[in-house]
């Protein structure tokens, strides 16, 4: 008896799985944090629209807190924005070799405002990499420099 009632339950899990696939749509996680293109917090953008924040780090500069953070596309790449903590008066990060890219890595430097990434040149196999420091000691000017 058991056996009878245990297929059927798992055939309609298993094509409620597949329709829930194949509809395009994706769960979203109560902790997942979603950007629009402008840097703004936006929880209820499609997933076309959205970007989810996968890096966000406090940073002082004189006077003032900051949050540097990333949001990756669904394709992969970043965009990188600066705000006021709890995401007020966010911006996109002025620094255009970072922003829309692949990116294998951000850390924060023993510097409270200075970050190090590393940018993965495609989204292929073994890519080239390029590491980059981003000096945010003036947030609205920021210094990128090549390493």
């Amino acid at each position: 008896m058991k056996n009878k009632l245990f297929l059927p339950l798992i055939l309609s899990f298993g094509i409620l799985s597949i329709q829930i696939a194949l509809s395009g749509q994706q769960r979203s996680w109560a902790n997942e944090v979603y950007i629009n293109k402008m840097c703004q917090r936006q929880q209820d953008l499609p997933q076309i629209e959205r970007f989810t924040v996968y890096y966000q780090e406090e940073f002082s500069s004189p006077n003032q807190t900051y949050w540097l953070y990333a949001g990756r596309y669904q394709d992969g790449a970043v965009i990188f924005c600066i705000s006021e903590p709890n995401f007020n008066q966010a911006r996109e990060l002025n620094a255009e070799p970072l922003q829309f890219q692949f990116i294998e890595n951000i850390t924060q430097d023993s510097n409270n405002s200075t970050f190090l990434i590393t940018v993965r040149e495609g989204n292929g196999r073994n890519p080239p990499l390029t590491n980059y420091r981003l000096d945010l000691v003036n947030p609205n000017k920021p210094v990128l420099t090549r390493l």
